[in-house]
């Protein structure tokens, strides 16, 4: 009788548990796997000191203090974001989120390194885990990448699963695990507001070539004069001497790594015209076991575009009808949030063949599927940087990442 009534009792239990407890934001098939959240170009991370005052996660640039990271990670959402040179390449930066993950020492490759002239290893994240304990490369994890933060996520992924020919045939068993490929551990790769196909303005900014190098003239007075941290940007940039190494209080002024940053094309800038990300995305290949998402903005209104964006609205505009790169700016290349045209942001050109539209696939019944694009329905009337923060969604922007996780869950 007594183990019939304790019986009893655990199901009467079990059953308000399931009927009262709402469910968390992190149910479903990948509910176990953490997030990592990566910023965009010129973006800060929750070490930097402003950080607290204006997350970029949830305050962007409007000195709102709504921290995404933090009310994910409440909700039981692991969730992290990772450091990354807010001005440097796509490459540069998945190998800069990898350290973070396992705790070691940035790797950018020997080959990669000698090709771009700078040095070879980076900041050391030894005993400084991005998750508190070194990545085991067993558990999966879910990329998310704002912006440029679309193209680190996207490259550290296809890194993950195919390595890299060059850097193993350059130092054999001494190449990164991560260059080593065969790695089946990213869930869903999630970008929003990327320039995939890169953005006219930076064809504008940067084809006048003697632009990048005053940008790196100007980063290595600003690490002479600040050190690591100038405002809420820590350039890290040591690997070309524009910035002091981690254990120094000051950079020296390096001219080679002045000329070297300016010719070699490991930057962001070059990473995000038109031509450049056409290179890139020639090196980045779908993982055939990753869920890709991808949502976009769409707000060339001057009168309600967020006013950081007034002067590249107004160079996309400009554009409108020129061929750049070979590519004629006319139909989505016209529409744009203020610096990223919607054809780029959609998906990458290089994956058009088989790139879905989500809510159309999802209304067809079709079986949501690994190894291609799915782009969520554009959000008319919101900037590049509603993403951050700096706008409610129609609902509020707490319930649309609350929403994206668990669509990115259910799989």
């Amino acid at each position: 009788m007594t183990k019939k009534i304790i019986a009893l009792i655990l199901s009467l239990a079990i059953t308000f548990c399931m009927v009262a407890l709402p469910a968390s934001a992190n149910d479903g098939k990948g509910s176990d796997y953490p997030y990592i959240f990566v910023h965009g170009m010129g973006g800060w991370a929750p070490d930097n000191k402003f950080y607290s005052m204006s997350p970029y996660w949830g305050g962007g640039l409007s000195l709102n203090d709504t921290d995404m990271i933090k009310m994910l990670n409440e909700k039981g959402v692991e969730t992290y974001a990772p450091a990354v040179g807010p001005l440097s390449s796509a490459w540069d930066r998945a190998c800069e989120v990898y350290a973070q993950l396992m705790g070691t020492v940035v790797d950018y490759g020997e080959a990669h390194a000698k090709a771009h002239g700078h040095a070879r290893y980076g900041f050391s994240y030894e005993g400084k885990a991005l998750m508190g304990e070194p990545w085991d490369m067993q558990t999966k994890i879910n990329l998310v990448g704002h912006s440029f933060g679309g193209a680190t996520v996207r490259l550290l992924t296809s890194l993950l699963a195919y390595g890299n020919e060059d850097e193993i045939a350059t130092t054999g068993e001494d190449t990164s695990e991560l260059f080593k490929g065969g790695h089946d551990l990213v869930h869903s790769c999630i970008t929003l507001s990327a320039p995939h196909n890169g953005s006219q303005v930076a064809n504008i900014l940067t084809d006048p070539q003697f632009t990048i190098l005053l940008i790196s003239t100007a980063i290595n007075m600003l690490g002479g004069i600040f050190g690591n941290n100038f405002l809420v940007f820590s350039f890290q940039l040591s690997h070309f001497g524009l910035t002091p190494a981690q254990d120094e209080f000051r950079a020296l002024p390096d001219f080679k790594g002045i000329w070297n940053f300016y010719r070699s094309n490991d930057n962001c800038a070059y990473d995000m015209t038109l031509r450049g990300a056409s290179e890139l995305n020639k090196t980045i290949k779908l993982a055939e076991n990753t869920y890709y998402y991808s949502y976009t903005t769409a707000d060339d209104s001057m009168k309600t575009l967020n006013p950081i964006f007034f002067i590249s609205g107004a160079m996309l505009a400009l554009t409108k009808g020129m061929t750049i790169d070979g590519i004629k700016i006319e139909g989505d290349w016209a529409v744009n949030d203020g610096i990223v045209p919607l054809a780029s942001a959609l998906y990458p050109d290089v994956d058009a063949a088989t790139a879905k539209d989500y809510e159309d696939s999802i209304a067809a019944g079709e079986k949501i599927v690994p190894g291609r694009w799915y782009y969520l329905d554009t959000m008319y009337g919101m900037d590049h940087f509603d993403f951050c923060g700096t706008k409610h969604y129609p609902t509020s922007f707490e319930d649309f990442y609350f929403g994206m996780v668990d669509m990115a869950n259910s799989r």
